[in-house]
């Protein structure tokens, strides 16, 4: 969990770098007048990723198991027309914290964008009227470095302890996602706070725990869904329990949904069809909020910012161009909205064309090159394509499509970033390719719907992929390659297979081919990078940072894997001018920052070094890293009580081989000769390494110290042989290898 920006500050102090309220005041008496909040009101908001509206319970699925959730929408109002602007995570949460769509925010697709600081998010404004403001992610998706954290006290997007770059999974679980929150509520429950809590669950691949049923489906969808419902009810009993959730608007929606194979879109992105874009929305609060009241009226995530704000007292953003839904939550008769709906999946991520799309009134039009138009009235499934039996229609849509685009954009610049070659490792593991070459061509580009063979070629590739299938895997993507050789992506999704295969000249060659036909794709580069390292050629990879970080300065990974590659070769100094610089971009990066630690101590510079490590000892209490490090650190300052007194504190509650080890010979150091014969002892016993040149030393060391204890006279030992060559960690450089199966 990190608080932002407080941890930065107190790493680099410590050396290392770091409509209408009238009416509604009396039927909800929580909103008291603009600029006026009633002392501890809350909002939690849930957003449930890739969750369609007609796979909950609530909303007609009989197959359901979403109990909590359906419970919500009996005692609160449910949304039967709920859209989003994207069926894409960041761009769609973008356009939910800030009330504007995506031409507006300028964040059209996963990974590629950041949300402009520019741009007034929710949290922001909450936490300027007194708000205590929290996040607990899920998803790579949605990291800090994206922007989403802006107006967040904390933002918890830790998603796997310790690993450098946060998470090689891309996600936690809903369970984690809770007991994150519960521990935040119960330390927070008694300020005002707004807390957003998102769950990835029901994103592929569909994993639920292998000792989690649905007696109703055997679907593993529904099944992420109904673990995801679980903890859903488990946060608000934390609510409850704390004794707050009375006084708490609970806001839950979905981001976008998912295909599910119709129209043979297996995930989401490519098109813009209603499976993909309408989404569950719900309101709940215990007395205020009407009960069982089912809103059928068009609304769209852009306006949960306005109607939140309205409940809280608070006036929306002049950038808002969302609605205020409490009169429709009140039972007034509404028209439906308007909704503009994007994808920029297809052209970024494949080279195929972009699809738009208006929704107004009982009609439907999606641009692409071969546009659709459909009456959701007569067709809600959306399965006739009426565009050459209504000309008339299809070209006032197309016009009303073009003047929404317009009046909706911004002129301010987008929020385009340069994407890393471990993120975008990860977008890959949750079916995401990578972009097209930076100089994208103009040239007419392929609608999607004539490439759809082409798609579920990939997907064909990376289910081979994942179950281990290498062979089958390098066929598809070799085909998919074949055609279509201008995504540079398609280069390193084969690189990567080999390297999976350690094929890793092949691997190499594969990017480096890709470079000769795409020499600006970023993508190539940076992955290249990684794959020289481990090729072992260090300074074709230093080269490549140099280019990467030439481009963006602020580029991670390159900063990174340079420093370690300095570190590598005893550059300590370069190496923590790197490091401090990557700890700019995450300053909560644990791994990092023992990094730091590391360098620091290389140094000499103890001081500097054991004011890091004592940092993340409290952070992290039980890590046996981090107190093995500040051990060795005390040491080195020459306090040994101290380094005992870490060790022992951690021994006592998670003994190990390790730390019995370091805890014996810091022991006969400060003239214990009989707790350090103990736990000599204990790690020769326990320890699971074979016969090592350590292992033999330790037990000639052991001789050595049982005849000294029995005659209680001798010299001391030598030094410990544990304080041989250092540091272990900075030795190799993260690289591919170091990479979870997606």
């Amino acid at each position: 969990m990190t608080p932002r920006p407080r941890l930065r500050l107190i790493l680099q102090a410590a050396g290392a770098a770091v409509f209408l309220l009238g009416a509604w005041t009396a039927a909800f008496p929580a909103v008291q007048g603009r600029g006026k909040t009633e002392a501890g009101i809350n909002v939690l908001l849930v957003t449930m990723d890739t969750t369609r509206a007609d796979r909950l319970g609530c909303y007609g699925y009989a197959k359901a198991l979403t109990p909590r959730l359906d419970a919500l929408a009996s005692a609160g109002v449910r949304f039967d027309r709920a859209y989003a602007q994207a069926p894409l995570t960041l761009p769609s949460h973008c356009s939910l914290m800030t009330g504007t769509v995506p031409a507006y925010h300028r964040v059209h697709n996963n990974g590629f964008y950041y949300l402009d600081p520019r741009r007034t998010t929710l949290a922001e404004i909450l936490k300027k009227d007194g708000y205590a403001t929290a996040a607990f992610v899920s998803s790579f998706t949605v990291d800090s470095r994206f922007g989403l954290d802006q107006g967040f006290d904390v933002y918890d997007d830790d998603f796997q302890e310790g690993e450098i770059l946060k998470s090689f999974r891309s996600e936690r679980t809903a369970d984690k996602v809770y007991e994150s929150f519960a521990r935040w509520l119960d330390e927070n429950a008694g300020r005002k706070f707004f807390c957003w809590l998102h769950f990835f669950d029901p994103h592929l691949p569909y994993q639920p725990p292998s000792d989690f049923r649905h007696p109703r489906s055997d679907s593993p969808y529904d099944a992420e869904i109904a673990y995801m419902d679980e903890f859903i009810g488990k946060s608000i009993d934390a609510l409850r329990r704390n004794g707050v959730l009375g006084r708490t608007l609970i806001v839950l929606c979905g981001d976008h949904g998912e295909g599910l194979g119709e129209r043979k879109e297996i995930d989401h992105g490519l098109f813009l069809y209603d499976n993909t874009v309408r989404v569950p929305l719900i309101m709940y609060w215990e007395n205020r909020l009407p009960q069982g009241r089912v809103v059928s009226s068009r609304v769209r995530l852009i306006d949960l910012v306005p109607t939140i704000l309205t409940l809280a007292g608070l006036a929306p953003p002049k950038e808002s161009q969302g609605k205020n839904l409490v009169p429709l939550m009140k039972g007034k008769k509404g028209i439906d909205l308007p909704v503009y709906l994007e994808s920029y999946y297809p052209r970024e991520n494949y080279g195929w064309s972009e699809i738009t799309g208006l929704v107004d009134g009982d009609w439907k039009y999606l641009q692409s090159p071969k546009p659709e138009l459909f009456n959701l009235a007569l067709d809600p499934r959306e399965k006739r394509n009426v565009l050459l039996q209504e000309p008339g229609i299809a070209r006032d849509m197309r016009k009303k499509l073009q003047e929404s685009a317009e009046k909706l954009s911004s002129e301010k610049d987008g929020g385009k970033r340069r994407l890393s070659p471990e993120e975008e490792e990860r977008l890959r593991s949750l079916g995401y390719l990578g972009r097209p070459s930076d100089g994208r061509s103009e040239k007419a580009l392929p609608d999607p719907k004539d490439k759809i063979e082409d798609y579920l070629l990939y997907f064909r590739g990376n289910l081979h992929e994942t179950r281990g299938e290498y062979s089958e895997a390098e066929k598809c993507y070799r085909e998919f390659l074949r055609l279509n050789p201008d995504v540079p992506g398609n280069f390193v999704n084969l690189g990567f297979l080999y390297m999976k295969m350690n094929r890793v000249e092949e691997a190499v060659h594969v990017l480096e081919e890709g470079l000769r036909s795409h020499p600006d794709s970023v993508l190539i580069l940076s992955r290249l990078m990684n794959f020289y390292l481990k090729a072992e050629r260090d300074e074709d990879a230093l080269a490549a940072g140099r280019i990467l970080l030439a481009v963006d300065p602020r580029y991670f990974d390159a900063l990174f894997l340079s420093g370690s590659i300095q570190a590598k070769k005893g550059e300590w100094k370069a190496a923590l001018g790197f490091y401090r610089r990557a700890l700019d971009i995450e300053p909560e990066n644990k791994a990092l920052r023992m990094r730091i630690g590391l360098s620091l101590a290389a140094l000499g510079e103890y001081e500097n070094a054991l004011a890091v490590y004592e940092i993340l000892w409290n952070q992290y209490p039980e890590d046996e890293a981090v107190c093995l490090e500040l051990s060795r650190v005390y040491e080195s300052l020459g306090r040994i009580g101290p380094a005992r007194g870490a060790l022992k504190r951690l021994l006592d509650v998670r003994p190990s081989a390790e730390l019995g080890y370091a805890y014996a010979f810091l022991s006969e150091k400060a003239g214990d000769l009989k707790e350090a014969v103990f736990w000599l002892k204990n790690y020769l016993e326990t320890t699971a390494e074979k016969r090592t040149k350590r292992k033999s030393e330790a037990e000639a060391v052991l001789r050595r110290w049982e005849e000294r204890l029995k005659s209680g006279s001798g010299p001391r030992e030598f030094p410990s042989p544990r304080r041989g060559k250092r540091p272990r960690a900075a030795q190799r450089p993260s690289g591919p290898e170091d990479r979870a199966e997606p």
